[in-house]
């Protein structure tokens, strides 16, 4: 089985190469099942055979909900989305701003709908943070609490974890285990500590393009993982906005603990 790994399928315009258009989307998956791809989601990465293709969508932006759930509902196909847990309902602002308007995360009445219609609902931690960077036992609350989160929302169990920026390590993937997640997902071919690798789609690709991703193509594999790389600097940015956050907050902190003191 190949999985691949989407983000955003929209027409809003972005300067990043995450966001494919619906039509480029509709016509990549028209041409996996025109040479028989059948087309699963993660449930069935077990019992799967090379022509098995698993679709993955990172983020859980409302844009999966409106331009790719009724295209696949009507090739009766299914798709697993990962979503980040405190951007429920929300815009992206955790995300590098790289088009004029935000994207908006599917809300918790879209992710009952899809889930009962079939699509499997997985976590991609709370806040999207680069686990590798944080303590463990943040990079555990990140974990643990999206799980639960999504399945009191859900009432089913949520087995599935793709980590934020593709990024693990051993330590990450232990405490993902440790958290209930039997499915983990990387991003990129460059995988390791049984961590299921996954191609991202972008912007750039030909239905053929993806046709021979899924075939493994080396030039494709190489352009795919060569565009993720940017992916690490994307990760620090969000590392280094959630300390500069830390630290006003701390200031904020001293400023009242001083007012307080002067008062008195």
């Amino acid at each position: 089985m190949t999985v691949l790994a989407y983000h955003k399928v929209d027409n809003k315009f972005e300067l990043g190469l995450t966001n494919v258009k619906p039509k480029s989307f509709y016509r990549q998956v028209s041409e996996l099942m025109r040479y028989g791809y059948e087309i699963t989601d993660s449930a069935e990465v077990a019992a799967a055979t090379p022509q098995n293709v698993c679709l993955t969508f990172d983020d859980g932006y409302d844009c999966f909900y409106r331009n790719a759930v009724p295209f696949l509902i009507s090739f009766r196909v299914k798709a697993s989305v990962f979503v980040i847990t405190d951007f429920i309902g929300k815009t992206n602002k955790w995300d590098l701003r790289l088009s004029y308007q935000p994207f908006i995360h599917m809300d918790a009445s879209q992710l009952k709908e899809i889930s009962k219609l079939g699509f499997e609902v997985g976590s991609h931690s709370r806040s999207h943070k680069d686990l590798t960077r944080l303590d463990p036992n943040l990079a555990k609350s990140e974990l643990s609490d999206s799980k639960k989160f999504l399945e009191d929302l859900l009432g089913k169990e949520v087995s599935s974890i793709s980590f934020p920026y593709g990024r693990h390590n051993a330590v990450v993937a232990d405490l993902a285990r440790e958290a209930g997640y039997t499915k983990l997902f990387g991003l990129g071919s460059a995988v390791h500590d049984g961590v299921i690798g996954r191609i991202p789609v972008y912007r750039i690709d030909s239905p053929a393009a993806v046709r021979r991703k899924v075939s493994m193509n080396k030039f494709e594999i190489f352009k795919s993982d060569f565009v993720h790389s940017f992916a690490n600097v994307s990760a620090l940015i969000s590392v280094r906005r959630a300390e500069k956050i830390v630290q006003n907050e701390r200031v904020d902190e001293h400023d009242v603990a001083a007012r307080r003191a002067e008062i008195r």
